[in-house]
């Protein structure tokens, strides 16, 4: 079992705090979303205004993998049924 401790994050113009027990690579990975999820927000945005907006862009990236990894699992099933 991986240890706890307090990693912080920088969304918008305010910074956060919480306890993980993610790995470094992990979280450098979820970091690299959410930097790219709220990279091109309008300066002078509300903070509250950024946090939305990230969160529906990173929902929509989810969304859109999800409909992707649907795809090919259905089209896996498809030539495992052919056979």
């Amino acid at each position: 079992m991986r240890s706890s401790r307090d990693v912080y994050f920088t969304i918008g113009k305010s910074s956060y705090s919480f306890n993980t027990s993610i790995s470094n690579e992990e979280l450098d990975r979820v970091k690299s979303l959410i930097d790219e999820a709220c990279g091109e927000i309008v300066k002078g945005a509300r903070q509250e205004d950024i946090l939305m907006l990230t969160c529906v862009r990173l929902a929509y990236a989810l969304d859109s993998v999800n409909e992707k990894l649907k795809a090919v699992l259905e089209k896996i099933d498809g030539n495992d049924n052919a056979s």
